[in-house]
């Protein structure tokens, strides 16, 4: 009757270890088990979508004598949700809107890195008491979905509660800036236009 979806687990593991001069990083581990669906139903002109993700996030890191860090700890769990609707406005015309609230928890990097890492060439500080990134969303859209030429076009606005960037203190250590993990409020915001032409 118009309805579909696909539902599932995802798991994820991640070990670090470094080794040398340019270490930044403790010994460390990220795991993550997700439990999502997407879902979808379609009647005549009008689809509407939906999908949920429920992620459950444990990150520890070793003691390290050489980088000045504790053993650290930090488990999370974080749920993310969308609903949408998309309308045939005219033959091969679809436009749609689409609501969003995401949650991401912050990596081994940005909470427990403490030294210079060669990739950026920045002195590197985790901190260890961040909070999960969250975010509201909201895309709007235009689509041409038949003929020899596709067209799409994108507006979207995010606002996020607590985004997680790295900042300059100003300081210098080991000849290299230092780079900090920071929570802060911030908005994403701009447009994307696609087109595809057959040949």
């Amino acid at each position: 009757g118009g309805w579909g979806g696909t539902s599932g687990t995802q798991y994820f593991k991640r070990k670090v270890g470094i080794d040398g001069e340019e270490k930044f990083l403790p010994d460390a581990r990220q795991r993550q088990t997700g439990l999502f669906t997407m879902q979808s139903l379609v009647k005549g002109p009008l689809r509407l979508e939906g999908g949920l993700r429920v992620e459950f996030s444990k990150l520890d890191a070793d003691e390290d004598a050489d980088l000045g860090t504790p053993a650290m700890k930090r488990e999370f769990t974080t749920v993310s949700g969308s609903a949408g609707a998309a309308y045939e406005v005219s033959p091969g015309w679809r436009a749609g809107l689409t609501l969003s609230r995401s949650a991401r928890s912050p990596s081994i990097d940005e909470l427990f890195a403490n030294g210079p890492h060669a990739g950026t060439q920045a002195f590197e500080i985790g901190d260890p008491t961040l909070d999960p990134e969250k975010s509201i969303g909201i895309e709007a859209s235009i689509r041409k979905h038949s003929g020899p030429l596709k067209l799409t076009a994108t507006a979207y606005y995010n606002r996020f509660s607590n985004f997680i960037f790295q900042a300059p203190s100003g300081e210098v250590e080991d000849e290299l800036p230092v780079y900090q993990y920071l929570q802060g409020k911030a908005k994403y915001y701009g447009f994307e236009v696609e087109a595809e032409a057959e040949l």
